[in-house]
């Protein structure tokens, strides 16, 4: 089993007393995440309460996702991109994958692998935030994924070429719904769409989360995910007729509105994500 990483992140070693020529050198970071239900860690086999509109009891099936694009905020607002490491597994040019699934108990469909930190590197400097896309970039999108490297060889983050990966699977069992209910990330209304092996060269709804989290300490904070603020005003007790189980990303499914508005991507209601949030270096998921 690959144990999980916590690693440290230096901003400058001008702090320290080190040379000019070393407070110039690329400096390691680790951002960590966690995945939380409420206040409670997320894991395979717990089973969590007051879940939704109708204080569902559920547990989680499978839970991960892809995140791109990450950069630093500096004081000014600027952004600085992290150079992500190239491990062969969790990183792959711009995109990592976090899994919080363990295969084990009612996740026993899943991997024995977690991961929870995303690793590369900054220039020297002051750093006093953090922004990522929740999803990938589109050129990244819409390939086969038997033929790409790891992290984007995973066929169950993946629909079609057409529509893509999903950049984020959550599968949960509910008090109503014990067969399943599922809340599956990605792009839709993407064109041409003659067939599921058509790639597109556009999509009307990207889905694409971009998360700011700024007075982030990037050195020992921790970026949260809630479930169960992303399922806040979903009925996990019931589905539509005639329609998936959950929801996967079409605006015209009755279950996928309350997700999409949580995440932040409600045309018509447009507010900021909900989901992400900053657990400071004091405190912890109890």
């Amino acid at each position: 089993m690959r144990t999980r990483l916590v690693s440290t992140f230096i901003v400058g070693l001008s702090v320290l007393g080190g040379s000019a020529h070393a407070q110039s050198a690329p400096q390691p970071v680790a951002l960590r995440f966690a995945a939380t239900v409420g206040s409670a860690p997320l894991a395979c086999g717990s089973k969590y309460s007051d879940i939704g509109t109708t204080k569902s009891a559920i547990s989680i099936v499978d839970f991960r996702f892809y995140i791109s694009r990450l950069r630093l905020l500096k004081d000014d607002g600027t952004e600085q991109p992290v150079t992500l490491t190239q491990d062969g597994l969790w990183q792959l040019d711009d995109v990592a994958l976090l899994d919080f699934e363990d295969g084990s108990r009612t996740c026993a469909n899943g991997t024995e692998q977690t991961r929870d930190v995303i690793e590369g590197q900054v220039p020297a400097g002051r750093y006093v935030g953090v922004r990522f896309d929740l999803g990938l970039p589109f050129e990244k999108n819409h390939q086969e994924p038997t033929l790409q490297p790891s992290p984007l060889n995973l066929t169950r983050l993946f629909w079609n070429w057409n529509a893509g990966y999903k950049f984020m699977r959550l599968d949960i069992r509910s008090t109503g719904l014990p067969q399943g209910w599922m809340m599956h990330l990605g792009s839709t209304g993407c064109t041409p769409r003659d067939t599921m092996q058509t790639v597109p060269v556009s999509c009307a709804r990207p889905n694409v989360v971009t998360v700011s989290l700024p007075n982030f300490n990037v050195a020992s904070d921790v970026v949260e995910f809630d479930v169960q603020a992303l399922l806040a005003g979903s009925n996990v007790d019931s589905n539509t007729k005639d329609t998936p189980e959950g929801c996967m990303s079409g605006l015209a499914d009755p279950e996928c509105p309350p997700l999409m508005t949580q995440f932040g991507l409600l045309p018509t209601a447009p507010v900021e994500q909900r989901v992400f949030r900053v657990r400071p270096a004091h405190s912890s998921a109890q």
